[in-house]
């Protein structure tokens, strides 16, 4: 992790406070190991490998007070995406649609700048995490499967990347300041988050860490013709991976809620792409 990456940083545990750093290792600007402590609450969090892990405290210990349906999915989805990351990046179907379809038509929807400072929600093993840093001044991309991460970490290490710091981290409780991303985009990710609650948790969170006028750019599964002859609206796929899809008008409601929808298309067939705008008034 970058230190100059701290001033984006909060913590997640409610209190939104500022980190400092208790170093253990770093190499030239990068925190290698070391702790983010919230002086406000007293939370920590270890940097591993450079890879900051900033789960809520709910999701790494009992969570008498929050929702049990919601923590178990995420832990179970967290569960089996760590035991699955290598027979993910196998799925030569998912690649080849990714560089011929999704990758392109996700980038048109984000028009990148240089100087942007992009926020990548669920970045997976980091199969758009490379496209967007060569697009982008700084990207944050946050994950909370830890193994997904390090296999990211390893193919941005092996391209020479340096603009991206990786955190472990829960979409709907982004350890995030607000209001400080140009634009934001998370791909295939909102339909596994396990609760309608959560699912406009992270919407919100996305809206409120990017900055008035920005894009946040999102795609969801859809139910369309062939889901409905060929699969389920709600279910899990093999590992026990949550999923729900969305009609336009439902996409369209939980998106409004917190952000401008500009358009969406169902041009990738398999997911809605959508693009929004963070409103000047919130």
């Amino acid at each position: 992790m970058r230190t100059q990456t701290l001033s984006l940083l909060r913590c997640p545990n409610g209190c939104a406070g500022e980190l400092s750093v208790q170093e253990k290792e770093r190499q030239g600007d990068r925190l290698i190991h070391g702790v983010l402590v919230c002086p406000a609450c007293g939370s920590g969090y270890p940097v591993t490998e450079g890879i900051a892990r900033m789960l809520p405290g709910f999701l790494t210990a009992e969570a008498a007070a929050a929702d049990a349906v919601e923590v178990e999915r995420k832990r179970s989805e967290m569960a089996a995406r760590d035991a699955q990351v290598e027979d993910y990046d196998r799925m030569r179907y998912l690649t080849l649609y990714g560089k011929l379809f999704e990758i392109p038509a996700t980038l048109a929807e984000l028009s990148l700048r240089p100087t942007d400072v992009l926020l990548e929600a669920g970045c997976g093993t980091g199969r758009m995490t490379l496209a967007f840093a060569a697009r982008c001044g700084t990207l944050i991309s946050v994950d909370y499967s830890l193994e997904s991460l390090r296999v990211c970490q390893r193919k941005l290490q092996a391209a020479g990347v340096q603009n991206v710091d990786l955190i472990q981290a829960d979409n709907c409780a982004l350890p995030l300041a607000d209001h400080r991303f140009d634009k934001a985009v998370s791909c295939g990710v909102l339909e596994h988050v396990p609760t309608v609650e959560s699912r406009s948790k992270m919407i919100a969170e996305m809206a409120r860490v990017t900055k008035a006028g920005g894009a946040v750019v999102l795609s969801a599964y859809c139910h369309n013709l062939f889901t409905r002859l060929f699969g389920e609206k709600e279910g899990a796929h093999a590992g026990g991976i949550y999923f729900f899809r969305y009609n336009r008008r439902e996409l369209h409601a939980a998106l409004a809620r917190h952000l401008d929808v500009q358009r969406i298309t169902g041009k990738l067939q398999y997911y809605y792409l959508a693009r929004c705008r963070k409103p000047d008034a919130a």
